[in-house]
């Protein structure tokens, strides 16, 4: 069985070897069938429970993620079908996006499943490689400032998180454990020998390492700059899959926590969750870019789900990330029309919406509206479930910097659907084309609200 889930490894690598000898012929038809493939073995293999040497799949977390990277990559390809159709592309840069998406699906997906943190850090690490060259997909100044941003920034974090698990091996000593390799089901039978305060420096290590991956403030710098300068369908895959596969890695860290270090672990996810809020509110309340607009949310819910996961629990943090997930890969999807269309990010250069792209005007408001947890939106029940169990003391300034958020997001795209019509940079039935991956990735959101909502 080890070698099915070796399979959700290679085939990605085999569609990015092809696609390399092609030189830019057939990327979409390569993506598509890539993912396709993909998501069919993910489907098949999710169920399989298999703790291996250096893959495995064993929990309901790790089926979960993979399943949602798989999706939102096959979807993703779908929308680059159409995309590249209208995206004035050099034959290089589809070479490049043809080789480098799957590399990126393919170490998010060794990411998931490795069973060693060795590996994991390994994985990690490789996804900045093979994601950052698509940031530089468009080939201006800015998006090359931002691919080495994400890419110096990023490499320092990944060497603290390495620091780290040296640390957790070297607790594991000075607990009196001799381990023979860094397999997680080794660390997890001899968790609560672990030396305590050799435990707390490595998970302070490897929070800042994998938490700079993940977006956390205040190590989150390279991500509005990324974000921004890549295309839609980069942006939705860095924001909806790459920064669940980070944090995955915190997950596994705290799962190690001996059990007198436990409030100490929480204590630093809830302080950093809490100052990744306040940073998100007071850059979107300033906000010009729609695009950076949507690069804080991102920060702003990684830091909900921090504090969800320290509060609440995994199950509830699961549920937060597959909604933010769907929701947000559609908000960048969209934005991506709106580039295309308007040729600006510029919020106020942009007017009118509802008149010259209603379609992508009424789902990008209503992608909003989902991803500040209105209801049915199913962000609003987990976002409920943190005030109910939170203390007063952390409950009270998570709701008004949520208040700050709404405000400041509703602010933006009103503005930027209302109003008189702006000039179009393209014609207007090209980006209206390009809506139905985003209506299935809000309608997916919805349905999870309303029967997460309906169960309570």
């Amino acid at each position: 069985m080890v070698s099915m889930l070796a399979l959700l490894i290679t085939v990605p690598m085999l569609t990015a070897v092809i696609a390399a000898l092609c030189k830019g012929r057939f990327c979409r038809l390569l993506l598509l069938t890539g993912g396709l493939l993909h998501l069919g073995l993910t489907l098949y293999c999710s169920s399989i429970r298999i703790d291996g040497r250096w893959i495995g799949l064993t929990s309901y977390t790790e089926s979960l993620l993979l399943i949602l990277t798989s999706a939102l990559y096959f979807a993703v390809s779908c929308y680059c079908c159409v995309w590249l159709k209208a995206e004035e592309c050099s034959r290089k840069s589809l070479w490049v996006l043809g080789i480098c998406l799957p590399l990126f699906l393919a170490t998010m997906t060794l990411v998931i499943l490795s069973r060693n943190f060795g590996v994991m850090w390994v994985a990690i690490e490789a996804t900045t490689l093979f994601s950052a060259p698509l940031i530089l997909f468009h080939r201006s100044g800015r998006a090359l400032e931002a691919m080495w941003k994400y890419l110096l920034i990023c490499s320092v974090g990944i060497a603290l998180a390495l620091l780290g698990t040296l640390f957790l091996a070297f607790a594991a000593r000075c607990g009196g454990v001799e381990l023979h390799d860094l397999r997680i089901s080794e660390f997890l039978n001899i968790r609560d020998s672990l030396h305590p305060g050799w435990f707390k420096v490595a998970f302070v290590l490897a929070l800042a390492g994998y938490g700079t991956k993940m977006g956390l403030a205040p190590f989150h710098t390279w991500l509005p700059d990324a974000h921004s300068e890549a295309p839609g369908a980069v942006s939705a895959l860095l924001s909806a899959g790459l920064l669940n596969c980070s944090f995955l890695g915190i997950i596994r860290f705290a799962a190690l926590a001996p059990e007198q270090t436990g409030d100490f672990c929480r204590g630093l996810l809830i302080i950093l969750g809490i100052v990744s809020l306040a940073t998100a509110a007071f850059f979107i309340i300033h906000q010009g870019d729609f695009k950076r607009m949507l690069a804080y949310s991102s920060i702003e819910h990684m830091g909900i789900a921090a504090m969800l996961f320290a509060v609440c629990g995994i199950e509830m943090t699961m549920i937060h990330l597959v909604a933010h997930s769907a929701i947000k890969m559609s908000l960048f999807l969209l934005a991506g029309n709106l580039l295309l269309a308007c040729g600006t990010r510029q919020i106020a250069r942009i007017s009118g919406l509802f008149n010259t792209l209603p379609g992508n005007a009424i789902l990008f408001l209503a992608g909003v509206i989902l991803i500040c947890g209105v209801p049915p939106s199913p962000l609003f029940f987990t976002e409920l479930s943190l005030l109910v169990q939170a203390p007063l003391w952390l409950s009270l300034p998570t709701v008004l910097l949520l208040f700050v958020v709404f405000a400041g997001m509703m602010k933006n795209v009103l503005s930027m659907t209302m109003g008189k019509n702006c000039d179009l940079a393209i014609n207007p039935a090209h980006a209206e084309r390009m809506i139905w991956v985003p209506v299935a990735g809000l309608t997916a959101a919805l349905a999870i609200g309303i029967v997460f909502g309906v169960n309570l």
